[in-house]
């Protein structure tokens, strides 16, 4: 874990110092905020969730399948980087859910069901 945490903190500092586009700024000023939270030891999967929502919401004026394909290299790296990991996770919860009687729907809502 702490292995994926140096290589994450590695990727956002490398997108940080070198997408200098106007168009990112804001995702820029994020990026500043979770390196920051890598490297005060905040949760780990707090942070790739985070990360995940600013890189799919840097560039609005693309359709969902072009987002991440129209980001600049170094923030799909990131991207690419935490996807993996996110679906373990993803995955781990959907157990969870299933095993308590839920069953998680779209836009993060949940059915119980008898």
């Amino acid at each position: 874990m702490e292995e994926q945490r140096q290589k994450l903190t590695t990727l956002v500092d490398r997108a940080y110092e070198q997408v200098q586009l106007p168009k990112f700024d804001k995702v820029s000023q994020q990026l500043a905020q979770f390196s920051k939270a890598l490297n005060h030891d905040e949760d780990y999967i707090k942070i790739m969730l985070g990360l995940r929502t600013a890189l799919l919401q840097a560039d609005l004026s693309l359709n969902i399948k072009n987002r991440i394909a129209g980001l600049p290299a170094e923030h799909r790296d990131i991207y690419d980087f935490i996807a993996p990991q996110l679906k373990q996770v993803d995955a781990k919860v959907l157990d969870r859910y299933t095993h308590y009687g839920f069953i998680p729907l779209k836009f993060g809502s949940t059915v119980k069901y008898s």
